[in-house]
């Protein structure tokens, strides 16, 4: 009798053990499916913000370009007009999301790309010089309640910077250097990508040439610049006025 109370009693025990193995392993698979939709709840959220965010820089260089093309003519653009837009798009492009964007226009003289610059409603060109530029800059704030993000701040800038840094009479050669934002050199331009006023361009090619080394205090890494060599067809004049406009249809005219 006493064995058959032992069997029995091993029984319950190896019974509650297998009920509570289910209640665990049901526990985990439940933990997981809600991990795993929270995770693609959250990458469907960073997605958004970061298309936000790329989108917007796209359409402040695509402002700058605008810009730059409108300055000889008789109404400028300003970015205003494509900011304003676009966040109406934005609230149509995600209803339910709670979008809202606002924007901060750079006016008057900041610090940046080793340069003073002087910004009007956000835009800026400074033409007609051996180094010129254009630059646009903004700061934006981006609020999605639904998930409550609120006070997110990215920087949209552009820039574009020119520089004559010869001019050669006897091979009818112009070089220039042409960088963007973080003073990086524009790799990608062809012949259609310069204009030299009064006079034909007939090729454009690129080669590094090393900086001058003015002191080297311990290890010292070689460094390059890109440097775009404009050959005319003639070049009758050391003055030069010579426009570049780069992929992003930003243009910058440089005189020397």
């Amino acid at each position: 009798m006493r064995i058959v109370k032992n069997k029995k009693g091993q029984f319950i025990v190896i019974a509650v053990m297998m009920i509570a193995i289910m209640i665990i392993s049901l526990g985990a698979i439940m933990y997981s499916t809600g991990t795993y939709y929270k995770s693609e709840q959250w990458d469907e959220y960073v997605t958004l913000v970061e298309n936000i965010r790329l989108n917007t820089v796209h359409l402040v260089q695509l402002g700058l370009a605008k810009y730059t093309a409108s300055v000889n003519n008789s109404t400028l653009y300003t970015l205003t007009v494509n900011l304003n837009q676009w966040q109406s798009d934005l609230r149509k492009a995600y209803p339910g999301y709670g979008v809202v964007l606002t924007y901060d226009l750079a006016q008057g003289t900041y610090q940046a790309y080793g340069t003073n610059i002087q910004y009007s409603q956000g835009l800026a060109t400074y033409w007609n010089k051996p180094a010129s530029y254009s630059a646009a800059n903004t700061t934006l704030l981006l609020n999605v309640t639904s998930i409550g993000l609120t006070g997110y701040e990215f920087m949209a800038t552009a820039f574009v910077r020119l520089t004559i840094t010869g001019v050669d009479t006897s091979t009818n050669e112009i070089t220039v250097t042409v960088s963007e934002e973080d003073e990086m050199p524009i790799t990608d331009l062809k012949k259609d990508s310069f204009h030299v006023e009064g006079l034909t361009v007939i090729n454009a090619t690129s080669t590094y040439e090393p900086l001058t080394v003015v002191g080297v205090t311990s290890h010292y890494h070689p460094q390059y610049i890109l440097e775009y060599t404009i050959k005319c067809e003639n070049l009758p004049s050391s003055s030069v006025i010579v426009t570049v406009t780069d992929q992003r249809g930003i243009e910058v005219i440089a005189k020397n």
